[in-house]
């Protein structure tokens, strides 16, 4: 009975069978691995997060500090080869970084002092008062339905604490970071070369070449964004600052250095801007300069999202103004202010490569046809 059974059965499709049936329990034995291991994973996960992120972010740090580095060594030092170049170069451009943090801060800093010296506290006491009494059944209420939500004062604790331990993260992740980022500087060749060759010798030559192109490609793009977002920012910032001081909006440089900070990412200049320019408004009192020079920063954050930004992007990564726009537009629809940063250089990424895959094409045809026109 087998035997006929097995005779009649299709050999060919017997395997296919086979190899389908085996691959299913395969991948459930896997499934059933990773379920019952969940603890495994998901603890080697949080390690594997917690190394990736300062090397990621010291990284990025890496690529922003590498021009300014090579600017200290070829402009101050001629490149002449001296072992201390690199490490001087290396600390004279996080002391650049460090002076114009601080230069920036102390002018905000001092601005909301001297604001803060023309602030009627009395006022403001008496206000918040007023609104207590006002709001008093609103608060009550709000403060009833947190009673009721089961929210005490153990679980606002449990969320300050958290909090904090996330802002002790950043700050611990930052600090490892630039360790990383100084390494990367100091020793980066070095470090490329090991991996390079540790690829090639696994992937092939063919590969590395791939890679390489790419990396190239890449850093074309990405160096391209970055330096036309920065000078999109300082024309916006300069640009704000100037018509601030005409219309006479208090603190007029400070908001335009934030204008110029916030410009740096898409669509964050205008709300660093409103934001700055209705603080020190408010702080003093000049209610008729902070209708005027929201008027003014409306008509500047229009042109410059609408005109100035995608020309100045088009132009820095090689690629039309509308392709520009919508990428920010898919960017931000997919991965809000994080894909609004990569888009663009994404976009002009993906570009650059069906450039190459076209020309490569048109190189095999145009092969092609001189072959035939031999032929004949």
């Amino acid at each position: 009975m087998f035997k006929k059974l097995k005779d009649r059965l299709d050999p060919k499709y017997t395997k296919i069978c086979l190899y389908a049936g085996v691959s299913v329990v395969l991948v459930a034995i896997v499934l059933a691995i990773l379920y019952f291991s969940g603890g495994f994973w998901s603890k080697l996960w949080g390690i594997t997060k917690a190394v990736l992120k300062p090397i990621i972010l010291g990284g990025i740090i890496c690529y922003l500090l590498l021009p300014l580095v090579k600017f200290f060594e070829a402009k101050v030092f001629k490149s002449q080869g001296r072992k201390w170049e690199r490490p001087v170069s290396v600390l004279l451009s996080f002391l650049m970084v460090i002076i114009v943090i601080t230069i920036i801060l102390l002018a905000v800093i001092i601005t909301v002092d001297k604001s803060i010296t023309n602030i009627d506290f009395e006022y403001i006491k008496d206000f918040v008062a007023s609104v207590r009494v006002e709001f008093a059944s609103v608060i009550d209420a709000l403060e009833q339905k947190i009673a009721s939500m089961g929210i005490s004062m153990s679980k606002i604790g449990s969320i300050l604490s958290g909090l904090v331990g996330g802002v002790v993260d950043v700050v611990t992740g930052l600090l490892f970071g630039v360790i990383f980022s100084i390494y990367f500087l100091l020793d980066g060749s070095n470090i490329r070369g090991y991996w390079e060759r540790a690829f090639r010798l696994i992937a092939g030559r063919n590969a590395e070449d791939k890679l390489l192109a790419f990396a190239a490609d890449a850093d074309r793009a990405f160096s391209g964004y970055i330096r036309g977002q920065f000078l999109d920012g300082l024309i916006a910032g300069t640009v704000c600052a100037i018509v601030f001081l005409i219309v006479g909006v208090p603190s007029a440089i400070v908001v335009g250095i934030l204008v110029a900070i916030g410009n740096l990412i898409p669509y964050v200049g205008p709300i660093l801007g409103y934001a700055g320019l209705i603080t020190v408004c408010l702080l003093d009192g000049e209610i008729n300069k902070l209708i005027i020079g929201g008027i003014c920063l409306l008509v500047i954050m229009f042109l410059d999202g609408n005109v100035l930004n995608p020309k100045l992007l088009s132009n820095s990564v090689k690629v039309h103004p509308l392709l520009v726009v919508a990428a920010l537009i898919g960017g931000g629809a997919l991965g809000g202010i994080l894909g609004m940063i990569v888009a663009v250089p994404c976009a002009a990424l993906l570009k650059l490569q069906f450039d190459r895959y076209l020309q490569k094409k048109e190189e095999r045809i145009q092969g092609e046809t001189r072959e035939v026109q031999n032929a004949e």
